[in-house]
């Protein structure tokens, strides 16, 4: 169901300060919290002797107590509390996970800790060009990640789903020209929207709006134009859209959008798709996607895409585990 040796975002940087913030991320409850240094670890959040929250407990200097009998925890995952005959309680401690800081988020390796290496994060450098004005959030969605990446990939579905707040695109995403690229391990979904009318622009332009996804859950979406028949020359408004799996049927969603959008009455994604993605996976309940036999639209080559593509990578996965666990035995 999930990659497991790849980073998934666990959380913005500004969501652990001085607290206990518990999260589930691949279907296992992790505790992120800063040690004494201010960097952040990354420890199971279930205490081994009564499964208690650990994010219910309290920090203590680098380690984390348990709210329930006091057991004792460090950033490594070991038990640190001594029982009176100075032994610690056999088996008493929680898995710890690499976690490094980059762009301003939480970057988690739930896989094989030997092959985690900071220089496989996806490059979002251009975050810290692009802040000014910039907006950070964050979102429980209640639907599979694979769902919530099908929306981000398909670009037709904004012509109808979000007529209320991205109105003035809804005409030029209807007869804009899609077009589906593989960059080595990436897959875009670019959509060219020519000689179309923008509020506030004079004249006529040639809109471009894509959508890049990096395995297995990073898409970027840049939005331009330039005067119509012009070159187009670098990007746009870009924006991050990060889909990280909480269990088989809800996901956490990170996003950064590069102008604020409080003007809106609605937020697209919170008030429109969200409450769609929770609806089709109501219908879908555990049932698998393929089996149900969706129809596929012209607009889906970007979804349908990435779906093979996450299918592939973790199929290869599994095999070498499968391979590595009997050359062991």
């Amino acid at each position: 169901m999930f990659l497991r040796n790849t980073w998934y975002v666990a959380a913005w940087a500004g969501e652990v300060g001085d607290g206990l913030l518990g999260r589930r991320i691949l279907d296992e409850p992790v505790l992120l919290y800063r040690d004494s240094t201010g960097t952040v670890a990354a420890i199971g959040d279930r205490c081994p002797h009564r499964f208690a929250p650990l994010h219910l407990g309290r920090k203590i200097g680098d380690t984390v107590q348990c709210g329930y009998h006091g057991l004792i925890f460090g950033t490594d995952g070991r038990c640190l509390t001594r029982l009176r005959s100075g032994t610690l309680p056999e088996g008493a401690h929680v898995k710890a996970y690499p976690l490094a800081e980059k762009y301003g988020l939480l970057w988690i390796w739930m896989g094989d800790r030997a092959r985690a290496t900071a220089e496989s994060i996806p490059d979002l450098a251009f975050l810290a060009q692009e802040a000014v004005g910039a907006v950070d959030g964050y979102l429980h969605i209640r639907a599979a990640y694979e769902l919530a990446l099908d929306n981000l990939m398909d670009l037709s579905h904004a012509a109808f789903l979000h007529e209320e707040t991205l109105g003035r695109l809804t005409p030029a995403l209807c007869d804009g020209n899609l077009e589906v690229l593989r960059d080595g391990e990436r897959i875009v979904a670019a959509m060219q929207m020519p000689g179309v009318e923008l509020n506030g622009i004079e004249g006529r332009v040639d809109q471009w709006l894509d959508m890049t996804w990096n395995p297995p859950s990073v898409t970027i979406l840049d939005i331009g134009h330039v005067p119509a028949g012009a070159p187009r020359t670098g990007h746009g408004r870009r924006a991050i859209h990060i889909v990280t799996p909480e269990t088989e049927q809800s996901s956490h969603y990170f996003f950064r959008n590069a102008a604020n959008r409080t003007g809106f009455k609605r937020d697209p994604f919170r008030d429109e798709d969200e409450p769609m993605l929770a609806a089709c996976q109501s219908m879908m309940g555990s049932q698998d996607f393929w089996d149900l036999k969706p129809v596929i639209l012209p607009g889906d080559a970007g979804a349908v895409l990435v779906r093979h593509r996450l299918k592939r990578l973790i199929h290869e996965e599994s095999a070498r585990h499968s391979g590595a666990t009997a050359d062991s035995g």
